[in-house]
Order: C-alpha cells, then sequence, then structure tokens
C-alpha cells in the first residue's frame, strides 16, 4: 500500500508521459506555453538536422580524399645476411 495522493501523482504522471509520447511535447501546456515550446523544438530539430547534413557532407569529402590519394609505397625489407 501507499499514500493514495502519491499513487495518484504517479499514475497521472504516467499518463502524461504516454500522452507526451504519443502526440508530442508539452501536450499538457496551455496554447500559448505550449507554441513556445513547439518552436523551440521545432528549431533545435533544424538545428540538428544541419548539423547531421554537414557532418555527412565532411565525412563523404574525407572518403574522396582518402580513396583518391595514392597509397604510400611500403620500404623494401631487407634481408638479413
Amino acid at each position: 500500500m501507499g499514500n493514495p495522493a502519491s499513487d495518484k501523482r504517479k499514475k497521472t504522471e504516467k499518463r502524461r508521459k504516454r500522452y507526451e509520447m504519443r502526440l508530442g511535447p508539452g501536450v499538457y501546456l496551455p496554447k500559448e506555453d505550449r507554441e513556445v515550446v513547439n518552436a523551440e523544438v521545432k528549431k533545435l530539430e533544424a538545428e540538428e538536422k544541419a548539423r547531421a547534413e554537414k557532418a555527412n557532407q565532411e565525412r563523404a569529402a574525407k572518403r574522396k580524399e582518402k580513396a583518391a590519394a595514392p597509397k604510400a609505397e611500403t620500404p623494401a625489407k631487407e634481408e638479413k645476411k
């Protein structure tokens, strides 16, 4: 058993988490606050997308450089006398 108030609070928090997972962040906030949160989330997603795109371009450029660069010849091993 437990404190009925704390059990009710925990159930409410679990329900809110499920709703947020399904409907997105800030679903329980008032409309004005929810719009602010959604704008921040969109901005962060756009920044992350731009960062990922830049990283992919850099990775592709490095691959091209590595493929285009001639392999250095290994020096011939000297035979033991």
